[in-house]
């Protein structure tokens, strides 16, 4: 990994909201600092790219410690409708194949739905005995023993604290993404709402991510597939959607 440059964070839309899921610590993921931004300069975006705006600096989010559960909750008519929680927040997961089926490792509560792609690449996290921690999906070695929880995904957003995104494609959508923090003791589900060609780009959340405290950061699927329920609140996906996360658990204590 090459030293960073610094610079100064994207800036994201004051329209965008994110709801984060944090597995430990207390609300509120901090505020946004200057990121440490890959050495690499990204490449410029296309001129029909609109710069997002900085969001305000309270943005919901919640936190659970690493005794949380997840459930897997499975979809098969087409239009999703994620049912109604009194606890936690259902999430949707990672990415799924053209017969709706989930693509890429996926083991929950020690059992694995899903078998590890190496084609997929991007990467793996995986909630086991030490905590959260993200491996590079190329060249992962899936374990003897299952771990609790783990889904594979891409591309991955934030490794090492540094931004792992090296270039601006300028497609926008709605977006979900894993953030580990506090040395693998805490993680976010963030779930970014957008119409279709809207939402941030790959880079954008990616920067957001980083700046607001991540260590890693892994991709999810996203756009029509994007959804969430807590109880409080709904974003119902747009498109097809195999199954979604239900994550549960008590206060944190850090």
């Amino acid at each position: 990994m090459t030293s960073p440059d610094r610079r100064s964070p994207v800036p994201i839309h004051r329209s965008l909201r994110v709801l984060a899921l944090c597995f430990a610590g207390s609300f509120g993921c901090g505020g946004a600092v200057e990121p440490e931004v890959h050495r690499q300069e990204p490449e410029p975006p296309p001129s029909n790219v609109t710069p997002l705006v900085a969001p305000p600096p309270t943005v919901p989010r919640w936190r659970f410690g690493t005794d949380v559960s997840v459930a897997l909750l499975r979809f098969e008519e087409e239009n999703v409708r994620l049912p109604a929680v009194r606890r936690g927040v259902v999430v949707n997961g990672g990415f799924f194949d053209r017969e709706v089926r989930p693509k890429g490792w996926l083991v929950v509560d020690g059992a694995e739905v899903a078998s590890y792609d190496r084609s997929l690449g991007g990467g793996v996290l995986v909630f086991g005995d030490a905590g959260f921690e993200q491996h590079d999906g190329e060249i992962f070695e899936v374990p003897a023993a299952m771990p609790r929880f783990a889904i594979q995904g891409r591309p991955r957003l934030v490794v090492n604290s540094e931004i792992n995104i090296q270039s601006e494609s300028g497609r926008r959508a709605a977006r979900t993404a894993l953030c580990i923090r506090s040395g693998g003791q805490v993680l976010e589900v963030v779930v970014v709402p957008g119409e279709e060609g809207e939402g941030p780009t790959l880079l954008e959340l990616a920067t957001q991510l980083q700046a607001g405290g991540c260590e890693e950061a892994l991709n999810l699927d996203g756009g029509p597939s994007t959804g969430a329920r807590w109880p409080t609140g709904h974003l119902p996906p747009r498109g097809p959607l195999p199954y979604a996360l239900h994550l549960v658990g008590p206060p944190p204590t850090r």
